[in-house]
């Protein structure tokens, strides 16, 4: 069986980095891992159909088509699903601000929460240019410009009451 990467990043030299994302199945074809929306479809079978339906819809076949392939190009399907799901080959998802300090969308936060937000709001505002605060904020997911104020006062309030006392 051979693999072949077919991913833009192996062509710019970032192979290391990058997760394979199909891999090329001699007398198959080509193999994708399901994207979102056929994952939302796959999500509602069960048990051994769910599987049989995750091997076929990544090469591009009904369940029909994929049970009538032999149980050799069946069983090279199966580990090219597993070696692109294998967890050496997941990059896992940049975080780029701490989780006590990101937003959650329609959700409470604690004082707390608020205070570490404010203060990474006023870091980050110190740190930009005079107009460029405005337009990075609105690039913030799950954070309304109301919310960042209210955010930075209070870190303001909490930082004048520490140097007050």
């Amino acid at each position: 069986m051979q693999y072949r990467c077919t991913t833009t990043a192996r062509r710019r030299g970032m192979l290391a980095r990058t997760p394979f994302t199909e891999t090329e199945i001699e007398g198959v074809g080509t193999y994708r891992l399901p994207n979102q929306w056929q994952g939302q479809r796959l999500r509602r079978l069960r048990g051994e159909e769910r599987h049989t339906a995750v091997l076929a819809i990544g090469c591009g076949m009904t369940v029909r088509q994929f049970n009538k392939l032999p149980a050799d190009k069946q069983h090279e399907v199966h580990k090219t699903y597993l070696a692109l799901m294998a967890p050496s080959n997941v990059v896992p998802l940049a975080d780029p601000a701490p989780a006590y300090t990101r937003a959650i969308p329609r959700a409470h936060l604690s004082i707390d929460q608020k205070l570490a937000i404010g203060r990474r709001l006023l870091r980050n505002k110190a740190a930009l240019h005079y107009g460029h605060f405005g337009p990075w904020l609105d690039k913030e997911e799950g954070l309304s410009r109301h919310m960042a104020s209210q955010c930075m006062a209070l870190a303001k309030v909490s930082e004048g009451e520490k140097r007050a006392a």
